[in-house]
């Protein structure tokens, strides 16, 4: 059974999470019965990220997620972050100690443009995004740019703006 635990977001967001994660999952690991996974959705402008995939134990996986931004973006994040879980659960990406290991070959330290799994989630997150906004949503690429994942309603981006700038000065009243 694929487990799935949200926290966070609004109720349309986590019903979103839900809905995507599943029909995702179904495109990268359609053969797979047995996952834990619990998302988390928050803002994450502090640590700089759009997401996070974190491999607990087997078949068990944290992912977090940003809580802002538009439609596509936020799909387009969550399947990256699919992409990971996939690569973990399959073992094609690892971690032994404080080295990668894309698969089976330990991989020197690279940036992050240049790593085979990242390279590989960015190639494939679109495609999946709008898959999934396409069939699952009827919503086209265009509009998804134009609604909120939080409300599935235009978004009010003036509003949006204000949101991530005083969050951003925020943090840096709290770090200074």
């Amino acid at each position: 059974m694929i487990l799935i635990s949200i926290n966070g977001g609004t109720k349309t967001q986590r019903d979103l999470t839900d809905d995507a994660t599943r029909y995702i999952l179904g495109k990268l690991l359609p053969r797979t019965r047995v996952l834990d996974i619990d998302i988390i959705i928050k803002n994450l402008l502090r640590e700089d990220l759009a997401g996070y995939c974190l491999h607990k134990d087997k078949g068990e996986f944290e992912l977090g997620l940003h809580n802002r931004g538009h439609l596509y973006n936020y799909i387009s994040y969550l399947a990256h972050e699919l992409i990971h879980l996939k690569q973990y659960n399959k073992k094609e990406l690892m971690i032994k100690g404080k080295l990668d290991v894309w698969h089976g070959e330990e991989m020197p330290e690279l940036s992050y443009a240049k790593q085979p799994w990242e390279i590989e989630a960015w190639e494939l997150q679109s495609m999946l995004a709008k898959d999934f906004l396409k069939n699952s949503l009827g919503v086209t690429y265009k509009a998804a740019k134009e609604l909120s994942p939080r409300t599935m309603k235009q978004i009010d981006w003036d509003y949006e703006y204000k949101t991530i700038l005083d969050t951003i000065a925020a943090q840096e009243r709290d770090d200074g």
